[in-house]
């Protein structure tokens, strides 16, 4: 499985979206900081605790990864139908089931790792602008950290899984924008809420969509040894 990982990361240069992803980070640090003096400017108390600024990257981070990670799935798997270069790919003598799980691994791996280190770096940046622009009042303590260090990984573990959702679309679509647009309503939805209350950053919802991105991952595997995968 690792060995067809690698193999589908050299294929399609995949290391080379690391680019994207720092240039993305930046954006979304650019944004937050305008927002921060500008809030600071106006005298308006933005962030009363550190939860809030969890919120904010939170959000600003799931919704890029997310699209980042519906592009990837566009790239590795709908493209290859689309382009019939996965029947070259099945003529191995190996098991597609295992093809297609190594895209999936890719997929949700990508979107982990890249929600997790970017919501450390935002949350750690705005930690030590802090220190200097003093725009939150709450001191930073160990148990606060551990609690939001838990929180992105297992909001990460979530949505990465969550990402899997618009491949299913794409594939019954035999559409690439199909794919990309399910991921846009999909970030459009859980970013919205009252009262800052946004429906992603809830327990239970993430939760429930996980499950239904890991059957959609599924139910595109499960009879890929029997259908014919050529799209006209």
């Amino acid at each position: 499985m690792l060995k067809l990982m690698k193999l589908e990361i050299m294929k399609f240069k995949i290391n080379r979206n690391l680019k994207g992803v720092v240039f993305a980070n930046l954006i979304i640090l650019g944004f937050l900081l305008i927002i921060v003096f500008g809030a600071k400017s106006q005298k308006e108390v933005l962030f009363s605790n550190y939860n809030d600024i969890l919120l904010i990257v939170g959000s600003f981070v799931r919704a890029t990864f997310s699209i980042f990670a519906a592009v990837l799935i566009s790239r590795i798997i709908i493209g290859e139908y689309k382009n019939k270069t996965i029947n070259i790919l099945f003529m191995y003598p190996i098991n597609r089931k295992k093809i297609m799980l190594s895209k999936f691994m890719i997929v949700v791996i990508f979107a982990f790792t890249t929600m997790v280190i970017s919501s450390l770096f935002l949350y750690f940046s705005l930690f030590i602008l802090n220190i200097f622009a003093n725009f939150i009042q709450q001191p930073q303590t160990q148990d606060i950290l551990v609690k939001n260090l838990i929180n992105i990984v297992v909001s990460s573990a979530s949505f990465a899984f969550i990402s899997l959702i618009p491949v299913f679309v794409g594939m019954r679509r035999k559409s690439v924008s199909a794919t990309i647009v399910t991921s846009i309503i999909l970030v459009s939805l859980l970013n919205s809420g009252i009262n800052g209350n946004s429906l992603g950053s809830t327990f239970l919802i993430p939760l429930i969509l996980a499950g239904i991105g890991a059957l959609a991952a599924y139910l595109s595997i499960k009879d890929v040894e029997k259908v014919d995968v050529s799209y006209d």
